[in-house]
């Protein structure tokens, strides 16, 4: 059966749009997405030919980190023969004011309220944390509120590419430098000895210790999404590029060392954690400070070469 017409309302960051957009590119005539506009182009570029839904500019101040971002000015009327149910899967307040201002002719439905909650309260968090409560994924949880099959997107992940040879790409890029992997120059050294690869940020992203300028490529938009369909194999932090290494069928595995990492996993994809990682939401606040506890890059390599079948 499929779901009814609808509005995924996904303002923040580019990992959080992409998560959203996997669910809304299964019904591109039925489901539209309402992001950011400077997302807008990466993901026309991700659908690659792709009939694509239509996406909707919903720019607000408070979800940047330097609030750069203004909020809309005009809502988004429909007739009530077109009326739409807007959803979300984050409960947060300021997401359910923004979705009923632009969207006032729509019924609204939001859920993830506990998950929010258990981000910001260790008492809240508690059950996620020792094990007794499941953490919510976030693809599943926007294909359960959309009515989507959840079958269908996780064979939509499972076409993997294949090649004869193993090319990477190593997104060394994070908003906070707390997300980002300290140990990419030995892994980069490691991964040389066998296989192409490809050392890749965005512009303005902090480079790790050991790498320079002439060591990356800086690459954005169509660009990024061109090289990650070269590749065979991508390793990546817990970032919109992961996601987006995802949604195109790249061999992906994370580096991460934060909570939850099940909440913000893509289908098929590899995480690599260190064994003591927190459980639950309520992880260590993003900064810029560089966390230590990180896996070994001879461990990430196992993982890497381990989706090789």
């Amino acid at each position: 059966m499929k779901p009814s017409h609808a509005v995924l309302f996904e303002p923040w960051n580019l990992g959080d749009a992409i998560i959203a957009f996997a669910t809304a590119l299964q019904y591109p005539d039925r489901i539209a997405l309402a992001c950011n506009s400077r997302w807008h182009s990466i993901l026309s570029f991700a659908a690659q030919g792709q009939k694509q839904p239509a996406l909707i500019p919903v720019d607000l101040s408070y979800v940047s980190r330097n609030n750069v971002s203004r909020k809309n000015a005009t809502p988004f009327h429909r007739s009530e023969n077109e009326k739409e149910r807007v959803l979300s899967i984050r409960g947060d307040l300021r997401d359910y004011h923004a979705a009923k201002s632009l969207f006032p002719s729509s019924q609204l439905k939001m859920n993830g309220w506990l998950p929010f909650l258990a981000k910001r309260s260790a008492l809240v968090d508690l059950p996620f944390r020792r094990s007794w409560l499941p953490v919510r994924n976030r693809y599943r949880a926007w294909a359960d509120l959309a009515q989507v099959d959840w079958d269908r997107i996780t064979s939509f992940y499972h076409q993997r590419r294949c090649s004869s040879s193993a090319k990477v790409a190593i997104h060394v890029g994070a908003q906070w430098k707390s997300k980002q992997y300290p140990h990419a120059a030995e892994l980069v050294r490691i991964l040389q000895k066998s296989s192409d690869v490809r050392v890749i940020a965005a512009p303005g992203d902090p480079l790790p210790p050991g790498l320079s300028e002439n060591d990356v490529s800086r690459l954005i938009d169509g660009d990024l999404v061109r090289e990650l369909l070269s590749c065979t194999h991508l390793v990546a932090n817990d970032s919109g590029p992961m996601h987006l290494g995802a949604l195109l069928r790249c061999r992906t595995t994370v580096l991460s060392n934060r909570a939850a990492m099940s909440e913000w996993l893509p289908p098929e994809v590899i995480a690599v954690q260190p064994i003591n990682s927190p459980r639950g939401y309520h992880a260590p606040r993003l900064s810029d400070e560089v966390f230590a506890s990180w896996p070994h890059p001879q461990q990430v390599v196992k993982s890497v070469f381990s989706t090789q079948n």
